[in-house]
């Protein structure tokens, strides 16, 4: 048995104040529009036309429902994985694991695929003497560190920033100490292939 008309009238209706309340307008400004210029020619209709209106109507308003819970669905599945970042810990924590699991996987001076293996005991001692050599040379730096410097000496503030690489990620000060070491080698070989001469000299006077 189907609803007359005047209860298609209110189901259509209900359907539609719960959608305005849901801002339908927002989700599909175009599909809303249609359906609001649709139920004001309604009105204007013949009592022989309003059931077929009121039908095409409660269509456009259930396609309308099911469009919002699309919408809805994929909001939630896109606010899901920021959810579990944000739980996982911060930014910095995570940036920070990141690079000790890479330096992990491949720690100081270990050597190029196409070389001989190296024994496992051997690297991981190798790799332990220098953890150790770094964290106790930053220590020293700290102890050494100007009496009298300002919050923004750049001496100062170098030297915090190790002890914080030392106290948070020592594996990432390991690493970091590497480039020092490389960009501070390939300097002195840039200087030396500019000044040839000087650098002849000092190594004479050395010895």
């Amino acid at each position: 048995m189907s609803d007359t008309p005047a209860v298609q009238t209110d189901c259509v209706a209900v359907l539609m104040a719960a959608l305005r309340s849901r801002d339908a307008a927002r989700v599909d400004p175009i599909g809303w529009h249609y359906i609001e210029t649709l139920a004001e020619r309604k009105g204007a209709q013949s009592a022989a036309v309003q059931p077929l209106l009121n039908r095409k109507l409660r269509d456009e308003l259930e396609r309308m429902q099911a469009q919002m819970g699309h919408a809805n669905v994929q909001k939630l599945q896109n606010e899901q994985p920021e959810s579990q970042a944000t739980t996982s810990g911060s930014p910095l924590s995570a940036l920070l694991n990141e690079m000790a699991r890479h330096t992990s996987l491949a720690g100081p001076g270990d050597k190029p695929p196409s070389s001989r293996p190296e024994n496992l005991r051997v690297q991981q001692f190798r790799q332990q003497l220098h953890k150790i050599s770094v964290q106790k040379s930053v220590t020293q730096a700290i102890a050494q560190a100007p009496q009298n410097a300002g919050p923004i000496n750049s001496h100062m503030l170098v030297l915090r920033s190790l002890g914080l690489m030392r106290d948070i990620c020592p594996d990432y000060l390991n690493r970091f100490m590497l480039y020092v070491d490389t960009l501070l080698c390939l300097d002195e070989a840039s200087q030396a292939k500019h000044a040839p001469g000087k650098s002849a000299a000092a190594a004479k006077s050395k010895k």
